[in-house]
């Protein structure tokens, strides 16, 4: 009897991961490939149908398709309920039901940082705790929240959107305008001469005591902690996880953030704990993936 094959795939706004998974929940392929450009409700289904094909024709016995994808999703239907300024003409379009047409397989689709989450606390740095908050760096900033144990999405399917918040009027930017990897490099390459617009080349630059390499990554995590204060106040978690790719920058990025979280705090609270995802960058195909396991 051929071995039981599940797909897990993950829409970002720069790459689409993808990842082959055995039955016994572990990884035995993973890839990604660059997120299409043009209307992404054509753009996007055609490359994750194309991934999807591509795997089944080389593992077979596919048991069902896992998806986390950006912007904000309606668990059942699997539609896109609304996508911002990252993914172009996203909003309507439905995963599930592409996929589920074209290989008569089970499909789910999640919001990405909801399955980092619930990736993370199935086999990673919140396994265990029940009340965590999953913040994702990257083209965009995501939020997840766990209360009780249990996911909490909201009466439309937003709880946690923190990326949305703390709208500056002055500058109308989003927290993910300004805290985001994307801002990061946006105002490296408009701040240091020369910089080849790479978030390794900044982070070794600074680690290498490049000082106004530096002065550009404290800007930031300054604004990064803003938003983590503003999550510990109003959802007082034991845990923020932070994921995305930066997650990769391990002790280096938490130190600073736990030196600054507490100047945004207010008298008498103590800020959670903070980690880095131990899942990293896969996190989200975890939890894509995990509705065919846990």
């Amino acid at each position: 009897m051929p071995e039981k094959h599940w797909i897990a795939v993950d829409v970002g706004g720069t790459d689409i991961k993808y990842a082959v998974f055995g039955a016994d929940a572990e990884i035995l392929r993973h890839g990604k490939r660059k997120t299409p450009g043009g209307a992404a409700n054509v753009a996007i289904p055609d490359a994750v149908v194309a991934i999807a094909e591509e795997l089944t024709d080389r593992f077979g016995a596919i048991q069902g398709v896992g998806i986390s994808t950006a912007g904000v999703v309606d668990p059942e239907s699997g539609e896109i309920l609304y996508a911002g300024g990252t993914i172009p003409e996203y909003r309507g379009t439905n995963l599930k039901r592409v996929v589920e047409d074209r290989f008569g397989l089970r499909a789910t689709v999640a919001n990405d940082v909801n399955a980092a989450a619930v990736g993370e606390r199935w086999r990673g740095a919140a396994a265990g705790v029940d009340d965590f908050f999953c913040m994702t760096l990257g083209t965009g900033v995501g939020g997840a929240l766990f209360c009780g144990g249990k996911l909490v999405t909201g009466a439309r399917s937003r709880a946690g959107e923190i990326g949305h918040s703390l709208f500056d009027k002055g500058s109308g930017t989003t927290y993910e305008q300004r805290a985001s990897m994307s801002a990061l490099l946006k105002r490296a390459a408009l701040e240091l001469p020369g910089f080849d617009g790479s978030g390794a080349t900044l982070f070794e630059e600074a680690k290498a005591g490049n000082a106004s390499y530096a002065a550009v990554i404290d800007r930031w995590t300054d604004e990064v902690a803003r938003g983590i204060a503003n999550v510990t106040v109003l959802a007082d978690p034991a845990l923020i996880v932070i994921g995305g790719g930066v997650s990769e920058q391990g002790d280096s990025l938490l130190d600073k953030l736990k030196a600054r979280v507490p100047d945004y705090l207010p008298p008498g609270f103590s800020p959670a704990e903070l980690t880095a995802a131990r899942l990293g960058n896969k996190a989200a195909l975890y939890g894509a993936v995990s509705p065919y396991f846990i």
